[in-house]
C-alpha cells in the first residue's frame, strides 16, 4: 500500500505497514526538520536487527489528518533495497495511527483515516478483537485453522507483507500436532527478503491449510511457506477479498468481504526463488525430484527464453514474478558451485 504523505508542504510516497514503526530514509531526514531522540534496536520481518536512530517529525499529514511530533526511525542507507524498489521515502507504521481508525478499500484504491469509526458504516459488521503491541501498537488477532484437526493462532495483521498468510516456523510443529494442515514439503534455504537482508538459510516447510477463518469469513486451501519470525502473519493479500477497517482506538478490526468464501489454491513450482546479493536465485528446493539437480543459490539465467540474469532485482520484488503467467516453464540455471549452465523443464503442480 503506497500512499501520499505531506511533510513541510512537500508530498512524498510512503508504504503503509501495520507491522512496522514509522521510518524514513536518511536522505529524507536530511531534508526536513527533525529532533533526535535516541538509538534503538530494530528487527525486520526476518528477525534481523540493527541499531537505528530515532527522531521526531514535527508534522506529518495524511490527507486532511495531521499528526504531530511523531517518533520515527531513520533507516540505514545501506538497507534501502526494499524502499528503493518501491520508490518510497519511508514507512507509515502503526505507532503513528495508534489513536486513529484506518479504512482500506482496495477496489477504489483509497485509504481513509478518521478519529471516529462511525465514519465508515461499520454497523452490522462483526468486530474482531485486536491486541496492540507495546510501543509500536502493531495489531494482533486470533484466527482459526482447520484441517483434520483444529487450532487457533495469534497472528500479526501486517499490511507490509505481500502474501495472504505466512506461518511462523516457531509454530509449525504445534500446528502440525493439532492437525491444522495436512501434508507438508520440506526444503533448506531462504525465501523472504526483509528490510535489512535475507533470512538465514535453514529448513522450511511448504504447507496447505484446508481452511482459515478470520472472524466469520473463511478462506480455503491456503498455501504458505514457513518464515523466520516469532509470530505468523496475515498479509496485504486479504485486501483483494474485502475492505478492512482497523479501529486502533477501540482495538478492533472489521472485514467486509467483496463476495463469499474464497478458494486460494494455486499451483506451485518445485522450488521458490529469492533475491540474493542482487541476483535472482533458487531460494528453497521442494520437489523430491530436484535435489541433486537444483540447489540453493543456483542463479536463474532465463525463464521461457526471457533473460533474468542481470535484470533489476527490484522487478522481482515489486512487479509480477516471471513464474506467474504459465504452468510450464523452461528455466536455465547457473550452478552456484561448478559454474556450469543447465536447463530444466518445470511444471506447476
Amino acid at each position: 500500500i503506497i500512499i501520499p504523505v505531506e511533510i513541510e508542504g512537500k508530498t512524498y510516497s510512503f508504504l503503509f505497514d501495520t507491522g512496522a514503526p514509522n521510518l524514513i530514509t536518511k536522505e529524507l531526514s536530511d531534508k526536513i526538520s527533525t529532533k533526535t531522540l535516541n538509538l534503538i534496536s530494530v528487527r525486520d520481518a526476518n528477525d534481523s536487527s540493527r541499531k537505528l536512530e530515532v527522531i521526531t517529525i514535527p508534522s506529518i499529514s495524511l490527507g486532511s489528518a495531521e499528526f504531530v511530533d511523531i517518533p520515527t526511525i531513520v533507516n540505514d542507507p545501506e538497507s534501502n533495497f526494499i524502499l528503493d524498489c518501491f520508490q518510497v521515502d519511508g514507512i507509515i507504521g502503526s505507532n503513528m495511527v495508534r489513536k486513529s481508525v484506518v479504512h482500506i478499500d482496495s477496489e477504489n484504491q483509497v485509504l481513509s483515516v478518521s478519529n471516529d469509526p462511525e465514519d465508515f458504516n461499520l454497523s452490522g459488521l462483526e468486530a474482531i478483537e485486536l491486541s496492540l503491541s507495546k510501543g509500536q501498537s502493531s495489531p494482533y488477532m486470533w484466527i482459526r485453522l482447520k484441517g483434520d484437526g483444529k487450532a487457533v493462532e495469534y497472528v500479526l495483521f501486517d499490511t507490509g507483507m505481500n502474501g495472504f498468510y505466512d506461518m511462523s516456523l516457531d509454530n509449525y510443529d504445534k500446528l502440525k500436532e493439532l492437525g491444522a494442515f495436512d501434508d507438508s514439503e520440506s526444503g533448506k534455504g531462504t525465501k523472504s527478503v526483509g528490510l535489512f537482508n535475507n533470512s538465514e538459510s535453514r529448513t522450511h516447510y511448504r504447507v496447505t491449510i484446508p481452511q482459515i477463518d478470520i472472524g466469520s469469513f473463511d478462506f480455503h486451501n491456503v498455501r504458505t511457506v514457513t518464515m523466520t519470525a516469532d509470530r505468523s502473519r496475515i498479509g496485504s493479500e486479504i485486501l483483494k477479498y474485502g475492505k478492512v477497517t482497523i479501529d486502533y482506538k477501540n482495538s478492533r478490526l472489521y472485514f467486509e468481504p467483496f463476495e463469499g468464501s474464497r478458494d486460494l489454491f494455486e499451483k506451485e513450482l518445485g522450488f521458490s526463488p529469492t533475491v540474493l546479493d542482487g541476483e535472482i536465485v533458487v531460494g528453497i528446493v521442494w520437489s523430491e525430484d530436484l535435489p541433486g539437480k537444483l540447489n540453493y543459490g543456483d542463479k536463474i539465467l532465463s525463464v521461457n527464453g526471457k533473460k533474468i540474469l542481470g535484470a533489476d532485482p527490484c522487478e522481482f520484488v515489486s512487479e509480477s514474478s516471471p513464474f506467474d503467467s504459465d504452468d510450464l516453464y523452461n528455466v536455465r540455471f547457473l550452478d552456484a558451485e561448478t559454474g556450469e549452465e543447465f536447463e530444466l523443464e518445470m511444471r506447476k503442480e
